[in-house]
């Protein structure tokens, strides 16, 4: 039985795991709350099944494989790769109809997407397409998978509003630039969020010297932009464009899978489209966006502590007062990123539709 208190949908398409993660070998992720096992057919198509035997409680991920079967470490029972139990050890004849649940899996590059909603309606939809990227070799890329033990709608607020740079990632701002210009615009459809900024020109940070090879006195703008494409993926792009030269474009490829309410698998892929077959660069800026991750966990760890704080107080009658957050205008696509993905909820379950702040 579902958790009727999360705030994910679960007719949506997320990121189980990076490609490379699922091998023949069997392998468990504990997604949306639901333990599921993963590993690849003989064919190479990868299999997603709840990670529980039908007959008890036990991890089908603790058992192992039997050609494309997967056995029950407990009593031995062996399920094929759609769920239904095709051998009991113990007897001759297997009982009819009984299965484990099997998930609609779609492996896109370098993301393998499983579908944990209504099975029905997973051919009705593709996995988000990621926004200027194409998997080819015109790009090169890094890929890491990091667990926050924070919601995974702190996550897509968090980098929807990248004015927290000067106070978190003082380093990454070029040195001529004191404040963020305001959002140019905010694009929002039924499902999306995009938000647009160019800087003034300026000098190179320290960072976009050492990962373009430019010299330090270049001067240039910067295109920065950010979508949240769907509850489950968040796409920004930064392009250097320095004066007379050719510029620069590096993807930052966030896919949030929530672990439960308060956890979030965080798929990060970064990509950039020049220096394609050095791996220094691609090394150097993969340890720095690791560092700025880990940074920003923190963050977001410690403000989910608090609401973790807040809801247990709340369940019992300690909490005195108010708290109600309010929003500024760099909050704006943050706000409408929230609503979308809980509107996303309230149609799954059937409630009406939330009323919201204005940012100020």
């Amino acid at each position: 039985m579902r958790n009727l208190r999360v705030n994910y949908p679960f007719n949506c398409w997320y990121v189980a795991a990076l490609s490379d993660e699922v091998g023949p070998n069997l392998f468990a992720r504990r997604l949306l709350g639901i333990s599921v096992l993963l590993y690849r057919r003989g064919d190479g198509t990868v299999v997603a099944m709840e990670d529980r035997c039908a007959h008890r409680p036990h991890p089908l991920s603790d058992g192992r494989r039997d050609g494309d079967l997967v056995r029950c470490r407990y009593h031995g029972f062996a399920y094929d790769p759609d769920g239904d139990l095709v051998d009991v050890p113990s007897q001759d004849n297997v009982p009819r109809g009984v299965r484990v649940r099997t998930y609609p899996i779609a492996e896109q590059g370098s993301f393998v997407w499983i579908w944990p909603g209504d099975p029905g309606a997973a051919a009705l939809r593709s996995p988000p397409r990621i926004p200027w990227f194409s998997d080819d070799a015109s790009w090169a890329s890094t890929l890491e998978v990091l667990d926050i033990e924070a919601n995974y709608l702190l996550l897509h607020e968090h980098y929807l509003d990248l004015t927290n740079v000067f106070t978190l990632h003082p380093e990454a701002v070029p040195p001529d630039i004191e404040v963020l210009p305001p959002l140019e615009e905010v694009e929002v459809s039924e499902r999306s969020v995009a938000y647009f900024r160019t800087t003034p020109p300026s000098r190179l940070a320290g960072w976009e010297t050492e990962a373009t090879g430019l010299p330090a006195d270049t001067t240039g703008i910067r295109r920065e932009e950010g979508t949240f494409v769907s509850p489950a993926l968040h796409v920004q792009r930064y392009v250097i464009e320095p004066t007379g030269r050719e510029p620069r474009q590096l993807l930052r490829i966030q896919g949030f899978t929530p672990e439960s309410s308060s956890a979030t698998h965080v798929f990060l892929q970064m990509a950039r489209d020049y220096a394609t077959s050095d791996d220094v660069v691609g090394k150097f800026l993969a340890g720095m966006f690791h560092d700025w991750a880990e940074r920003d966990a923190e963050v977001l760890e410690t403000m989910q502590r608090l609401l973790d704080e807040d809801a247990a107080q709340m369940r019992s009658h300690e909490f005195r007062g108010s708290r109600r957050e309010f929003n500024v205008k760099a909050d704006r696509a943050a706000v409408r990123a929230r609503r979308i993905a809980l509107d996303m909820v309230d149609e799954e379950s059937g409630r009406l539709t939330r009323t919201w702040p204005a940012t100020t």
